[in-house]
């Protein structure tokens, strides 16, 4: 019998999932969607020949895996459910904004031997793998300090208010939970270090914005509807790591002219490397008086869907349907619980007058 893949959830980022399916010969089998006529015109777009608004139908015993690509309030009742059936699950992240909830599907997937996986795609760019390389060999010497950023804009005015401002379905947090779990999950799986504690302030700088025709913007008075966004739109973190390295981070969905800017610095007894992802072919080292190197990576993953192509790849290799693209495996339920728990102590420390907290 031949093993198929279903997607549940239609949205934009499903696209990239089908890519990604379809660039390792894996057949979609349906695609689900609360949405009628969303599921109907992601299927016919991508050659799927069943499409459904019944979770009943990724229950089909020729599916093997599900892809969950619905926001993140969402994940934990639709996973389990898969789970429980016996459906291995590529989740988008965050897996979940409760860590009980986070750890509960990390079991589950543990006791019934699941593979799953959660979309932590920045991983896998060339230059990261070799930097993870790097700074676990002998020479670079034990991690000291960890530091860079993640900025976009496009949170920045004027906003289209979409789910992501429902805390319904986002939660109650946005740069965080977005962009940050890419961030934090890439310092911890370049170093193999563990945030033990960290300190977090947030930046809410325009609660009440105007809205007309689904795009917000700053007030001006006489605007027929107003919305509250309680969300933060950046984020400083600072923390130390469990060799007693120190590190920091700037989010901000606010930045102008920041499409997809993520940057990593980690210096160690005797080197350093650092990545910055607008430059993604590139990765830059240096130890004392000998200059910066650089190495290029001109061949092979160089962009967003490429990353995602290369985790699905070695996801399915897990269940014996593809080649591992690396010796990286993927990130698990396992990571996704973990990221659960550091975003809950970011807010925690935010909300608590900016003070250091445990992981």
């Amino acid at each position: 019998m031949e093993q198929q893949a279903a997607i549940w959830g239609t949205g934009y980022i499903a696209n990239m999932h089908a890519v990604a399916l379809k660039s390792n010969g894996i057949p979609i089998r349906v695609a689900v969607d609360i949405n009628e006529g969303a599921a109907r015109a992601f299927a016919q777009k991508w050659g799927i020949p069943k499409w459904s608004t019944d979770q009943a139908a990724l229950l089909d015993e020729e599916i093997c895996s599900v892809h969950v690509c619905t926001p993140p309030s969402l994940h934990y009742e639709m996973v389990k459910f898969l789970l429980q059936h016996d459906k291995h699950v590529l989740c988008e992240k965050p897996l979940c904004f409760d860590p009980a909830e986070a750890e509960d599907l990390a079991r589950l997937a543990r006791e019934r031997n699941l593979a799953c996986a959660v979309n932590l795609n920045v991983r896998y760019h060339p230059a990261c793998q070799d930097a993870k390389r790097r700074v676990a060999a002998e020479e670079f010497g034990p991690v000291y300090l960890v530091h860079g950023n993640y900025l976009q804009e496009f949170h920045a005015f004027p906003a289209p208010f979409g789910w992501r401002y429902n805390e319904a379905l986002a939660g109650s947090m946005r740069a965080v939970t977005e962009i940050g779990t890419h961030w934090l999950d890439l310092a911890e799986y370049l170093t193999g270090r563990r945030i033990v504690k960290l300190q977090a302030v947030f930046g809410r700088f325009c609660r009440e914005r105007a809205l007309q025709d689904g795009m917000m913007d700053m007030p001006k008075g006489g605007e027929p509807q107003r919305v509250t966004v309680n969300s933060e739109d950046s984020a400083l973190i600072q923390f130390q790591m469990d060799n007693g390295a120190i590190g920091s981070t700037v989010l901000s969905e606010v930045s102008h002219g920041r499409t997809n800017h993520l940057t990593m610095e980690v210096t160690g007894a005797r080197e350093t490397v650092w990545w910055d992802s607008e430059y993604s072919t590139a990765l830059h080292d240096a130890s004392k008086e000998s200059g910066v190197h650089t190495t290029l990576y001109p061949f092979g993953t160089n962009g967003f869907s490429d990353t995602f192509m290369t985790l699905a790849t070695n996801y399915y290799a897990a269940l014996g349907l593809a080649i591992p693209a690396n010796d990286a495996g993927f990130p698990t339920f396992e990571d996704g619980s973990r990221l659960t728990r550091l975003c809950r102590a970011v807010q925690r420390s935010a909300e608590r007058d900016n003070g250091w907290v445990e992981v």
